[in-house]
C-alpha cells in the first residue's frame, strides 16, 4: 500500500524555445512553449503511520524544489548537446554559433541551456527533469515518483522512477 500525492501549481512552469528533429529531411522551425509541471510521488503507507508530524513531505519546500528546476529552463533556448547534426562554435565570448543543416543561429550564451540528450522532445525533457526531481528527492523515503510535463494544454509526457 502506498500513499500519493500530487503538486500543480500554476507557478510551475516555464517558457523555452526549442525544435524537434525528425529525421534526415526534416525538422521543426525554432518555436516556443509555455511547458506547465506537475509532480506525483508515493511513499509507503508505513512512512505516515510513523511520522509523528503526520504527513510524508514539507509541501512548501517541495514546491520549491520544483520551482528551481523549471526556472533554470525558463526563458531560454533549449538544444540538444548530443545531436550529430549540431555543429557548434563561439562566435565570441558572450555568443555560441550554432549550424544545424543549411540553418545558422547566432545565442546569447546565457540564453541557452544545452541539454544531454538527441533532441529537445517532450519526453526527453521530462527524463531529465524527473532525474533532476529524484536528485533533490531521494532521501525523502519515496517509493515512486513521476513527473508530468505539459508542452500545450492535452498535450504532454511523463516519466516515472519507482525505487525497488
Amino acid at each position: 500500500m502506498s500513499v500519493g500525492l500530487h503538486v500543480f501549481k500554476q507557478n510551475l512552469k516555464f517558457s523555452s524555445a526549442h525544435f524537434l528533429i525528425f529525421d534526415a529531411q526534416r525538422a521543426e522551425r525554432l518555436h516556443g512553449h509555455n511547458y506547465q509541471l506537475s509532480l506525483q510521488i508515493w511513499f509507503p503507507s508505513e512512512k505516515l503511520d510513523q511520522s509523528q508530524l503526520g504527513y510524508l513531505i514539507n509541501f512548501s519546500q517541495l514546491k520549491m524544489q520544483l520551482k528551481s528546476l523549471v526556472d533554470l529552463w525558463d526563458e531560454k533556448v533549449l538544444l540538444p548537446q548530443f545531436n550529430q547534426e549540431f555543429k557548434v562554435s563561439e562566435y565570441n565570448a558572450e555568443t555560441w554559433l550554432v549550424h544545424f543543416r543549411n540553418r545558422v543561429y547566432a545565442f546569447p550564451k546565457e540564453e541557452v541551456v544545452w541539454l544531454p540528450v538527441t533532441n529537445t522532445s517532450v519526453e526527453s525533457l521530462s527524463r531529465i527533469l524527473a532525474h533532476n526531481c529524484f536528485l533533490q528527492l531521494k532521501d525523502s523515503g519515496f517509493k515512486k515518483l513521476e513527473i508530468f510535463l505539459e508542452e500545450t494544454p492535452g498535450q504532454g509526457a511523463s516519466f516515472e522512477i519507482e525505487i525497488k
